[in-house]
């Protein structure tokens, strides 16, 4: 009997729909015949949120104190939707349905795959984006260290160099004809 008793305690369940629209995120699940239970909270781990793609998703529900009437589920798996295998030891990685990631490859390498943009905000206002067609930075850009272009560089305003302005600079030693002039100034 009391075997039984803690056997009920913690139960697999099929879920049929996620409500993520409230503070809590809420399931409707069944785990065995005529137990379908709706409205049952999900308790994350703290920093961490997502929504399962319900098709095939399962969960394990748990009874507080054994009380049927007092569930919580655990965070929910979907066996078949885009899981991420093959990590090697000490690696961690965020993925979605789609294959999109951030892996944390072994204290060496951050990775981040996406599919269309990867789009960085500060205070809610876009300042990055990078696409497959390039790096959009709205904002100042300011770079420490040497700079290679392999392209051709475009500026809407003037460039300068040091003090040395490239619209508005002068030049010393100017001659007529052919001869070079002073460097710029």
């Amino acid at each position: 009997m009391t075997e039984m008793g803690l056997r009920a305690h913690t139960v697999r369940a099929v879920i049929h729909s996620v409500d993520d629209t409230g503070a809590e995120q809420k399931l409707e699940t069944s785990s065995h015949v005529g137990g379908r239970r709706t409205k049952v909270p999900v308790h994350w781990p703290f920093g961490f949120s997502a929504v399962v793609p319900a098709n095939g998703a399962v969960t394990h529900v748990v009874a507080n104190g054994g009380d049927q009437a007092d569930l919580y589920a655990l965070p929910p798996s979907n066996p078949s939707a885009a899981r991420l295998g093959g990590l090697s030891e000490g690696e961690s990685c965020l993925y979605d349905s789609v294959g999109q990631r951030v892996w944390l490859r072994g204290g060496r390498i951050v990775q981040v795959d996406v599919h269309t943009a990867l789009s960085v905000q500060v205070a809610g206002a876009l300042v990055m984006q990078v696409a497959a067609s390039g790096v959009t930075i709205q904002g100042d850009l300011s770079v420490s260290g040497d700079t290679t272009v392999g392209g051709s560089v475009v500026a809407k305003g003037d460039v300068k160099a040091g003090s040395i302005s490239l619209e508005d600079h002068t030049h010393s030693g100017v001659k007529a004809g052919s001869d070079s002039t002073g460097g710029p100034q």
